[in-house]
């Protein structure tokens, strides 16, 4: 029996302080090894994912993180359902501005609730020496993975994720937080309900967003606004431009911008020049997915959809024309 075998008897054996070699099939005792790392087992010296316990949640193996902390695949006592927990960096668990940015996350996780195209939060809190936060699992791919595999994603598509994208920022910014993260690394695709949007690490407030001179740069610079890099503040509409870097990706299989250096990505941002190269990367696009896309990536913020509502209504107008094309105007 492997760790990810039968779940029940998984947990018996983990609450009993022991797990399953996925060689050998011998048990082995949590206390001997070192958690959340590769150990080797003592028998055949297979190597395996150590798991950890934290409060009712045992982690059971590696899903991503970052610097400010790392997700794991994890079982819950007395629970049917698998979670995403979220732990601080090994070396930083008493770092104030880690824990800081984790209570932080679970309070803006806590005020997005109970929304279909989010992860949501389960529980947050401090044990066992972990601050950690649990979130609902999703299963299924990474949309980064998802277009790495299948090249690109065809129209339909990508208008069915951008609409679910859409749909939980606009609840995000409704709750008063901009979520500032729009990437594909933080986009989980199902094969039966769509896309969800995870990670709340650097939401911020409508007000401090307005207020934010960009002091501190955090995010990916190839999705974030210019307005970011410019120190002018982030509105509806920055949400929007990141949504259409993000959507330009799935369509095309490419990023918008080439430049591997951070800084030359942050100067391509911010140079109007940039407006005038718009119709040869969309020319390969249909012309009213291109039209809505180049629309949401303008660099003049007044240029671009002021409101959620109104990308929501052109993408459903393209989407209901692939629906029912006898029926386009």
């Amino acid at each position: 029996m492997s760790l990810f075998g039968k779940r029940e008897s998984t947990l018996e054996m983990l609450v009993d302080g022991k797990f399953v070699c996925t060689e050998c099939n011998k048990l082995l005792h949590l206390a001997s090894y070192t958690p959340l790392v590769a150990g080797q087992c003592e028998h055949c010296h297979k190597v395996n994912f150590i798991p950890m316990k934290v409060g009712d949640f045992f982690l059971i193996g590696p899903l991503g993180g970052g610097g400010m902390g790392a997700v794991y695949r994890s079982l819950r006592v007395n629970s049917t359902e698998e979670y995403a927990v979220k732990v601080l960096p090994r070396g930083d668990l008493a770092d104030a501005d880690l824990i800081g940015n984790l209570q932080s996350e679970a309070e803006v996780a806590n005020a997005l609730r109970s929304h279909p195209c989010l992860a949501n939060l389960v529980v947050s809190g401090f044990a066992d020496g972990e601050h950690y936060l649990a979130m609902e699992f999703i299963k299924g791919e990474r949309l980064d993975s998802h277009i790495e595999r299948l090249s690109k994603l065809p129209e339909f598509d990508v208008l069915l994720i951008g609409l679910r994208l859409l749909s939980a920022l606009a609840h995000i910014y409704s709750c008063g937080y901009l979520f500032r993260d729009m990437k594909p690394q933080n986009v989980i695709v199902t094969a039966d309900a769509g896309a969800f949007l995870f990670d709340f690490g650097i939401c911020m407030s409508l007000e401090d967003s307005l207020l934010d001179h960009g002091d501190t740069i955090v995010g990916s610079p190839i999705y974030f606004p210019p307005e970011r890099i410019l120190g002018e503040g982030e509105r509806g509409c920055s949400e929007i431009y990141s949504l259409g870097m993000v959507l330009y990706f799935a369509i095309t299989g490419a990023n918008y911008f080439t430049a591997k250096e951070i800084d030359a990505i942050a100067r391509q941002h911010v140079r109007s020049a940039r407006l005038s190269t718009m119709e040869h990367k969309l020319k390969d696009i249909s012309p009213d997915i291109a039209s809505i896309i180049d629309r949401m990536i303008r660099r003049p913020m007044d240029e671009r959809y002021q409101t959620f509502a109104e990308v929501e209504r052109d993408m459903t107008r393209s989407l209901q024309t692939r629906l029912n094309p006898a029926n386009a105007a």
